[in-house]
């Protein structure tokens, strides 16, 4: 999946909230407010990748009174009421009135976790690789440095790889950092790193500096932030998104070839133009297609005001050919939903209209209003309006899968 639970941003992200980590911890910046604070927690109840690695992790043995209370961290009640709740009536672990959490409700229901609980613990299994994302999401913030996934895999590589001299004089650590690296091996995750006594954020901004080159199909950020031989393609156009992927543009046989359903393409090829309803397509190269996701657990209140959800694209050729859109929606009555779709330079399509056609189907492929010569990476929206205002639900999620092509 190329897309992002931006959730959670991302990349990124159009996170909700950026996660924060200080030596390791989750720690709570004091200017955090309480609504943004209820926003992460109100994502996290949508059964995203990031509520799946809370529970995962809630539920695992290895989660100590300690790893809660010193290593997330909690605050100590919090900590000691998730695992009091999890080893059961008895009060002893691994015996059969244990208890597992089934849903992040379950766990915010426990006495002393609340949103800023539910934040911390989602940056910790974020930071300790816990959540399955795509690589340009963000896995955290440690000790003021950000990283997504493909350049925390990068680091911890270099962490577990490099002698003790090239830390020190080719990464440019210093010589406490570079012995504490090499005495910790192996290296699991950025939480541990970010842990060692003299890995502060600017031997972690030398880290992340040094691994600069991404790989085929990681996240870029310009002409030189990628391998020899590969290019940067897929900048966002508009909004916060900060990536592209590094493409090989070696050309492929059978590129441009027509196909079908019947008379697919050639390894490392896709048929573009069948979703958008035509009998024929041409055959792109795989990495012009993706889908791209949001978890976006928008409340669609009983009001006739519009509700936004956003979605980013990156990685992309330049112009879109095929969009379908694929709706979580839960409501009292789909079939007063109006829903327009908003592409990155603001062209917009109408992509149902329930008064009149009824309620939406799960997915729709769009064939109408947004033209095939506006940019297909950046910001897309999704609006949803109920024009009777009765009636309320939930966005729980929406995705576009897309093809695209060179303008």
């Amino acid at each position: 999946m190329e897309g992002m639970n931006f959730i959670t941003s991302r990349y990124l992200t159009f996170m909700l909230l950026p996660v924060t980590l200080s030596c390791g911890s989750a720690a709570e910046s004091p200017e955090k407010s309480a609504e943004v604070l209820m926003t992460r927690a109100q994502a996290l109840m949508n059964g995203t990748p990031a509520s799946t690695g809370v529970l995962a992790f809630l539920n695992a043995p290895s989660t100590t009174l300690v790893v809660l209370d010193d290593d997330v961290p909690l605050n100590s009640l919090a900590a000691q009421n998730l695992v009091a709740y999890r080893n059961g009536p008895d009060g002893v672990p691994q015996t059969a009135d244990d208890r597992r959490f089934v849903s992040i409700a379950q766990v915010e229901a426990v006495p002393q976790v609340g949103p800023a609980a539910l934040a911390a613990l989602e940056a910790y299994v974020r930071g300790t690789g816990r959540v399955d994302m795509p690589l340009d999401e963000q896995v955290g913030i440690f000790d003021g440095v950000a990283f997504n996934l493909a350049e925390a895999r990068r680091v911890v590589a270099v962490a577990n790889t490099a002698s003790a001299a090239v830390l020190q004089g080719t990464v440019g650590l210093s010589a406490a950092a570079a012995a504490e690296i090499v005495a910790a091996r192996r290296i699991d995750h950025l939480v541990e790193l970010s842990k060692l006594p003299s890995v502060d954020g600017a031997a972690l901004q030398s880290l992340k500096d040094h691994v600069v080159p991404a790989a085929k199909d990681e996240p870029c950020t310009g002409p030189s932030t990628c391998q020899a031989g590969l290019v940067c393609e897929g900048l966002a156009q508009g909004g916060p998104i900060a990536y592209g992927r590094c493409r090989d543009l070696t050309p492929i046989p059978g590129d441009s070839d027509s196909c079908s359903a019947l008379r697919p393409c050639q390894p490392g090829l896709v048929c573009s133009g069948l979703a958008s309803g035509s009998p024929e397509g041409i055959c792109r190269p795989a990495w012009m297609a993706g889908s791209f996701t949001s978890y976006a657990d928008v409340a669609l209140p009983a009001s006739t005001v519009t509700t936004t959800a956003a979605l980013g694209v990156v990685g992309l050729a330049t112009v879109p050919e095929d969009i379908t859109v694929v709706l979580d929606v839960v409501h009292a009555s789909t079939a007063r939903l109006v829903l327009t779709l908003e592409d990155p330079t603001g062209e917009t399509a109408l992509l149902w209209d329930g008064p009149n056609e009824g309620a939406p189907p799960a997915r729709i492929p769009v064939t109408r209003g947004i033209p095939r010569d506006g940019a297909v990476n950046g910001r897309w929206l999704l609006h949803v309006t109920n024009p009777t205002g009765n009636g309320s639900g939930r966005l729980r999620a929406w995705s576009l899968e897309l093809t695209s092509r060179y303008d």
